[in-house]
């Protein structure tokens, strides 16, 4: 049975950062691997399972998102994030950005499988 998810993911994260703060860790900006409405994985980590971390996310056009998450995964390649405490507001950020990086990443397969199709 295929793995059913909670929420659509993304994984053309190329211009996110997550920033961490917990205890015992140096704060530092960490490669976003995927986004969706619930949670983020981040490059490296190895925090403890079940941890609660406070968090910034920071990306395009001023994109920026804060709060608390806990520790679902974690490992010395990524760590996995659910988001604890995002609003309705917040929620809706997330959703926009996700949708913004889904056309553009629709746009570029496009022009890349179109001949004369110009993103400039």
């Amino acid at each position: 049975m295929p793995l059913m998810r909670r929420h659509l993911r993304i994984a053309d994260t190329q211009d996110l950062w997550a920033r961490l703060r917990s205890p015992g860790r140096h704060e530092a900006a960490d490669r976003v691997l995927n986004l969706s409405e619930g949670g983020v994985a981040i490059v490296g980590g190895e925090l403890d399972v079940g941890a609660i971390v406070s968090f910034e996310l920071s990306g395009p056009r001023e994109f920026r998102f804060a709060g608390l998450a806990e520790v679902a995964h974690s490992s010395k390649r990524a760590t996995g994030l659910r988001f604890l405490d995002a609003d309705a507001s917040s929620a809706r950020e997330i959703e926009d950005l996700i949708a913004t990086l889904i056309r553009r990443q629709l746009l570029e397969s496009s022009a890349s499988t179109t001949p004369g199709l110009y993103l400039g």
